[in-house]
């Protein structure tokens, strides 16, 4: 063992070591190991509670590459990988299965049983010491709350933030505490969201207002609305999961866990017309996809060569009798990825240039073949009504009628479909942004709706196929247009999966 590779970790506490210094510490523990350094992966200002950081992630593809150039990680301390004591045994046992050998330069090595207890207490520790920084820095948000003033974060649109000076000094500079108070957009903001209070529907309310936002971005003005009515509200929305998702499987927590200080700051609306908006949300919000029933994605989800991952029964999807992927998982990303590119400029953009590639319309020759045979069939059954007038026996002709008739009738549907598919195309050529935008801000409210099939079929008026890659789980959307032309650019992205 002589080649290794280095893992650097800072987060945004004061007292932590810089990613500088523990390159310094770790280069001199190789050199004392005799071990070269190949490879370095860092994160700065990164929590170590989960495995979202970018640095890593690519220490963890580079784990699972059989080419690495290295076979030895060097850490300053057991909270550089994780504080999060599951998630380091779970790095721990797989860099075990590969042979691949941790060493952390502030823990003693004994070549004992030892070296495993010594790990795992001080990862304990590392755990409890994340927990209670968070409970300390969740207590002075909430008191600050409760004076009065933000508990952080930016302005929400309609304000700016007023900084007020607490008369302390840190690092040499003043430390403030910040208020809310109106800016420009404060009367356009007003004017939206008591129309939204009356009833009127998101986009009349928009217009109204002189907003040109995204649909997305209107719902989440509503969310605010009690701090649109003077009000601080603070512990809102639920911790996400490492894995993807939110603890609780949903995003905004229950209303009696939320801090609410009155009459903080200036209000736009009323507290009675917040209320109306926020129970209107609540009414409405879907945000739970690990609830038990239909698997939305079944007839959309395949893998790389086509295969059909097909719901397990037991909250998975799975591929033949093989590989298997938490439903509430790959789920939460399709849909948040799908409301995300729904919602984008470019993906506006995609479907204009998609809808303009559409051959104009031409005059669809089949039309005046089945005029011609429409005519033919009209003189025939007027003959056989004729017929049919002058004879004792008219079943006969009756009988041709009907069968004349029926013909007639399919005749006039496929001639009507043309004539529809040509109003379409044009429909389609016509389409501006601005059209696009308003379809796509039904399509939003939708996809966030709570009836599972109503939500499938949300997805299915835009969805073609999503492909999962059975190896590395990276996933493809393939959208189509409203006349289900397949969009030429099929969107990919790696679901926030455990690794």
């Amino acid at each position: 063992m002589n080649k290794a590779a280095l893992y650097l970790r800072s987060s945004k506490d004061r007292s932590d070591v810089s990613i500088d210094a523990q390159r310094r510490e770790l280069s001199d523990l190789a050199k004392a190991k005799q071990l070269v350094v190949t490879e370095e992966f860092s994160d700065a200002v990164e929590s170590g509670k989960d495995d979202q950081r970018p640095g890593f992630q690519a220490l963890l593809r580079s784990l699972k590459d059989p080419k690495r150039s290295w076979d030895c990680i060097l850490f300053l301390d057991t909270s550089r990988l994780a504080r999060n004591q599951y998630l380091a045994h779970a790095f721990h046992f797989e860099c075990e299965r590969k042979g691949i050998k941790i060493i952390y330069a502030k823990v003693p090595e004994t070549n004992t049983a030892m070296d495993t207890v010594i790990r795992a207490v001080m990862q304990a520790f590392d755990q409890l010491h994340s927990m209670m920084s968070r409970e300390k820095g969740l207590a002075g948000m909430a008191e600050n709350v409760k004076q009065g003033f933000r508990a952080g974060g930016r302005a929400p649109f309609g304000y700016k933030l007023e900084k007020i000076a607490t008369g302390a000094i840190r690092d040499g500079e003043p430390v403030t505490k910040s208020r809310l108070m109106f800016d420009e957009n404060a009367p356009k903001i007003g004017v939206y969201l008591k129309k939204r209070a009356e009833g009127v529907s998101r986009r009349i309310a928009a217009d109204a207002a002189g907003l040109e936002q995204p649909a997305s971005t209107l719902i989440g003005f509503e969310q605010n609305a009690l701090v649109y009515a003077g009000h601080t509200v603070w512990n809102v929305n639920s911790e996400r999961l490492a894995g993807g998702g939110y603890k609780g499987g949903m995003k905004r927590k229950p209303r009696s866990e939320w801090v609410i200080q009155h009459d903080t700051h200036e209000a736009l609306i009323s507290t009675e017309e917040a209320e109306r908006l926020v129970a209107a949300l609540e009414r409405q919000r879907p945000t739970d996809y690990r609830t038990d029933g239909a698997y939305l994605l079944t007839g959309f989800l395949v893998d790389t060569d086509g295969k059909k991952w097909t719901g397990s029964g037991d909250g998975a999807y799975r591929l033949g009798k093989g590989k298997r992927i938490a439903q509430h998982l790959i789920e939460s990303a399709v849909i948040e990825r799908v409301i995300a590119d729904v919602d984008s400029d470019a993906f506006v953009n995609d479907l204009l240039r998609e809808a303009q590639k559409i051959d104009p319309v031409r005059p669809d020759e089949r039309l005046p073949a089945i005029q011609r045979e429409l005519n033919d069939i009209s003189k025939k059954i007027g003959r056989c009504a004729n017929l049919a007038a002058e004879t004792d026996k008219p079943r006969v002709f009756l009988d041709q009628i009907e069968v004349l008739e029926r013909k007639r009738e399919a005749l006039l549907a496929e001639a009507n479909g043309i004539d529809e598919e040509a109003k379409a195309i044009q429909a389609l050529q016509a389409l501006t942004k601005a059209d696009i935008r308003s379809a796509l801000s039904s399509l939003m409210e939708e996809l966030r709706q709570e009836d599972r099939d109503a939500l499938k079929e949300a997805l299915s008026a835009i969805v073609e196929k999503i492909t999962l890659d059975s190896v590395t789980l990276a996933c493809q959307i393939t959208y189509r247009l409203a006349t289900g032309e397949i969009m030429a650019s099929p969107r990919g992205f790696e679901p926030r999966l455990p690794p």
